[in-house]
């Protein structure tokens, strides 16, 4: 039986949730990352709830209704941070008390969130939510950068960062449970020019991702990594050496 999922994109409707100095809001932020990483867990065979699947108004108690009635294994809202100072720049992940399985995975879902951004590591933190609070399964609520802050509202504003994120939670929640994420599943490669090379030699075994589940087209490549390319294909020639 396949694990089920329930996502909470923060927000929705006529709460906007925080908005950034450039306008940007946290509900559309959410939502967006909401539909990438459910796309990316059916494709490994979770089963996924999601608590809104549009810019509808939907009580926390209304979420919580729906999720214990669909009995989800994990429950992860999605958010953004926002601070009175446009420093404010880490990501943080919330339960509502240490050493439990939510712990565990709000341990994984946080590390992965870091790796993939780059940004400062703001660390697993307790709260009094209310989303972990009433839910029986485990919860984490993840405040994925802060819309506060100019250059991150930027970046969250992209579809290649919302992607981003939702990969790397895609991979936390993959190690949680022990399910292997398809090797060539990148969601950062759809739509690339280059899109069919790439799945090319992601299949061949030539080439592979990174450790937050992204491939980064876009990105140079160093000399060390083209050798270690270039010995794989002489390995698979004949009288390769």
């Amino acid at each position: 039986m396949a694990v089920k999922i329930g996502l909470d994109p923060g927000h929705g409707g006529r709460d906007p949730g925080a908005v950034g100095p450039g306008g940007l809001q946290e509900k559309e932020v959410t939502l967006a990352v909401a539909g990438y990483l459910k796309e990316i867990l059916v494709k490994a065979g979770f089963t996924v709830v999601v608590t809104r699947s549009g810019d509808q108004d939907v009580s926390l108690a209304r979420r919580v209704e729906y999720l214990e009635a669909e009995k989800v294994e994990l429950v992860l809202s999605l958010h953004l941070n926002s601070a009175s100072t446009p420093e404010a720049n880490y990501i943080s992940s919330y339960i509502l008390a240490p050493g439990g399985r939510a712990e565990k995975a709000a341990a994984l879902l946080q590390k992965r969130l870091v790796e993939a951004t780059g940004w400062p590591d703001g660390g697993v933190r307790e709260a009094n939510f209310y989303i972990l609070r009433e839910t029986s399964a485990p919860a984490v609520l993840v405040e994925m950068g802060f819309i506060s802050n100019p250059e991150q509202e930027k970046a969250l504003g992209q579809e290649v960062t919302q992607k981003l994120l939702a990969a790397a939670l895609a991979r936390g929640l993959a190690e949680f449970f022990g399910v292997e994420l398809d090797a060539g599943n990148f969601p950062d490669i759809k739509g690339h020019w280059a899109e069919g090379a790439i799945r090319r030699v992601i299949a061949a075994g030539l080439m592979g991702g990174y450790p937050d589940g992204t491939f980064r087209p876009d990105q140079y490549l160093k000399r060390a990594e083209l050798a270690m390319v270039l010995v794989k294909l002489l390995d698979r020639l004949p009288g390769g050496s």
